[in-house]
């Protein structure tokens, strides 16, 4: 091996390209300053006297690659079924070209017949990656893994077989959200072995279209010894992976859609064709919260072209805690009475507005979308109409991807609109199907029943909820898992849509509370709900985590007030909201004057907190309750921003 490095220096940082000039293959190192690496210390042999005595001594490392990926037709790797990479796919490519165009790098990989693009741009705040595999031959190829991101040679500090690298990575769970754990190499069983045969990864991601189920798509690798970290983020928004693996003495961070093995994906790409797999970030710094903070950047831009409404962060109300699913006109008026002259600015009727099934909390017969008359005898309109003359704006939640059981358009005469797995209707839980957003008739029946119904209703609020995966994949693609992928990219095309036609709509996501907090929804939507965590004494622990995850500004956080609560834990639910944006709700129109006049005290200084909530920089201390249902320990979270600090 022939050894050569690049360097590219940006205001965060390094970005050095290793190249061995026999081979022509190429790797990424991302630095947080100018050090120097240790490559030229390392080993080059194994050494093994085993192997030494019969003349097979192998290398110790290799500069591994920018790009894995694996073809259908070459042969895989040694360590199919742990892991798709280091195949023939990624032997083949060759370093063909490299140019740098203002803050963007971009390498072309060769090989025969195919090429890959890497774009490396520096954002202002950590590295954006986009990879793109392009056809150039005569015939389809289909790819059965597509990294959008590999940080090989890890860590390029290291000089020992031995490493003390650790993998941090970040929980998900349906009202457990944002744990962070940390375990090195030899926990996870990665550990150097006498010699390499087989290539060892700990591959973990999310499979569905909750992209959040047992992982976020961020981790991070930490070399102890040198003080370093290297964060990572997939823009997930269904099935994804992320691997920590070995085949040498050194580890190659990499993430991007969820592959053959673990996702049931494969595409196909037809001659002259491109396919970009989705988008990756990723940072180095010096500690876990230092890349958490770049990572995060990311949502900065996209906040600033949010409705203007947006920039003082309001406080929000929403009824869910207050009617669970038997909202009505009367209740939102009285409701409203009750909160004129606070900062509360939108007032959000969540699930039961509809014609559904009774004792359903709100999901059962949804679909069709027709109001309840009963509920609301003058019909939307009249309810936003009276609340915009009390001062506030009007909210509305949909479940827009699915029906259930119990609406019309759940029939079998509507299954061919809807996705399907093996030639069957896909369902889940107590009767939930999916809309195929890849048909013209299913957008086109949205566009009347949703964006239609928010203009002529005057709606400047919508909350979109989700809650139910579609699992592993639906028909319609290369594979499952590609359909999947397919779906998932049409229905972000439908939010888009939203944003265009409607550029004063405020959207909140949710997902079962936080399923769906990851980029490609946070980087469309104003708000998400931070979980499902409604009344319970954990909230601030969850929110605590998840400010690495997400920036608090974004993150929609329950504080329910109700009569037969005590000052105590009033002020206890009320300050968690401070961690993110403060959403109100329970029975404010029930509470006495002196109940009424905390939340007014709250909801004002949390007005005057506002700037801090914003644009400041969160520090944790302690570590907070593992143990969610029975909190021990302690727990500080301390925002500072210039001259303001928020505790």
């Amino acid at each position: 091996m022939h050894l050569e490095t690049k360097d590219y220096a940006f205001s965060g940082g390094v970005a050095r390209y290793l190249t061995d000039r026999d081979t022509g293959a190429v790797s990424l190192v991302l630095l947080p300053d100018n050090r120097p690496d240790c490559y030229a210390q390392r080993r080059a042999m194994l050494g093994v006297p085993e192997l030494v005595r019969i003349g097979m001594d192998p290398p110790a490392w290799q500069v591994g690659s920018l790009v894995h990926l694996s073809l259908r037709g070459d042969a895989q790797g040694n360590g199919a079924g742990c892991t798709l990479k280091y195949g023939a796919s990624v032997r083949a490519m060759r370093l063909a070209s490299q140019t740098l165009t203002g803050d963007t790098i971009t390498t072309r990989l060769q090989a025969d017949g195919w090429h890959v693009e890497h774009n490396l741009t520096w954002t202002g705040s950590c590295w954006q990656i986009d990879t793109v595999f392009c056809n150039d031959s005569a015939r389809p190829l289909t790819l059965d893994l597509l990294t959008s991101f590999s940080l090989d040679n890890l860590s390029p500090f290291g000089t020992a077989a031995e490493s003390r690298l650790r993998l941090h990575r970040f929980r998900g769970g349906w009202s457990m959200e944002g744990l962070h754990t940390a375990e090195d190499v030899q926990q996870l069983n990665l550990a150097t072995p006498w010699t390499y045969s087989f290539p060892e990864s700990e591959r973990f991601g999310g499979i569905g279209s909750h992209p959040v189920k047992r992982y976020f798509p961020v981790c991070a690798v930490e070399d102890p010894d040198a003080g370093v970290f290297w964060g990572a983020c997939v823009a997930a928004a269904g099935s994804w992976q992320m691997e920590l693996s070995r085949d040498s003495d050194c580890y190659s961070l990499s993430g991007g859609l969820a592959d053959a093995e673990f996702g049931s994906w494969q595409r196909t790409v037809q001659p002259g064709e491109r396919f970009a797999a989705p988008r990756a970030w990723a940072a180095a710094g010096s500690s876990l919260d230092d890349v958490c903070r770049a990572l995060t950047g990311i949502y900065e831009a996209p906040l600033k072209i949010q409705p203007a409404s947006e920039q003082s962060l309001p406080v929000v109300f929403n009824e869910w805690c207050t009617t669970w699913g038997n909202p009505s006109h009367e209740r939102m008026l009285a409701l409203a009475d009750r909160l004129a002259g606070t900062p509360v600015k939108y007032i959000v009727i969540d699930a039961g507005w509809t014609n559904v099934i009774p004792h359903s909390f709100g999901q059962g017969g949804n679909g069709d979308w027709e109001y309840s008359r009963e509920r609301f005898p003058g019909g939307l309109v009249a309810t936003s109409r009276a609340l915009r003359e009390k001062g506030f704006v009007t909210g509305i939640w949909f479940e827009f991807e699915v029906t259930t059981e119990g609406a019309r358009v759940f029939g079998h005469e509507y299954d061919e609109m809807h996705l399907h797995r093996g030639g069957e209707v896909i369902v889940t839980g107590a009767g939930r199907s999916f809309w195929d957003f890849r048909r013209p008739d299913v957008i086109a029946y949205l566009r009347e029943k949703v964006l239609d119904f928010l203009r002529d209703n005057e709606i400047g609020y919508l909350k979109v909820d989700y809650n139910g995966s579609i699992g592993v994949g639906c028909d319609g693609g290369c594979s499952a898992g590609d359909g999947l992928q397919q779906q998932i990219e049409a229905v972000l095309g439908f939010f888009d849509l939203l944003r265009r036609e409607l550029p004063e709509l405020v959207i909140e996501s949710c997902a079962s509370g936080g399923h769906r907090l990851t980029a490609p929804f946070l980087q469309r939507c104003a708000m998400a709900s931070f979980s499902d965590a409604h009344e319970c004494p954990e909230i601030p622990v969850l929110a605590a985590r998840l400010h690495r995850l997400m920036l608090p500004r974004q993150m929609q956080i329950w504080a329910v007030i109700n009569p037969d609560q005590s000052r105590r834990e009033m002020v206890y639910r009320l300050a968690s909201g401070f961690l993110g944006r403060l959403c109100l709700s329970g029975a404010l129109d029930e509470l006495d004057g002196e109940q009424l006049a905390l939340v007014r005290q709250a909801a004002g200084f949390y007005e005057r907190c506002s700037g801090v909530i914003r644009t400041g920089e969160t520090t944790v201390y302690g570590e907070g309750s593992r143990w969610l249902r029975a909190l021990t320990g302690w727990q500080a979270a301390v925002r500072v921003n210039g001259s303001e600090a928020l505790a």
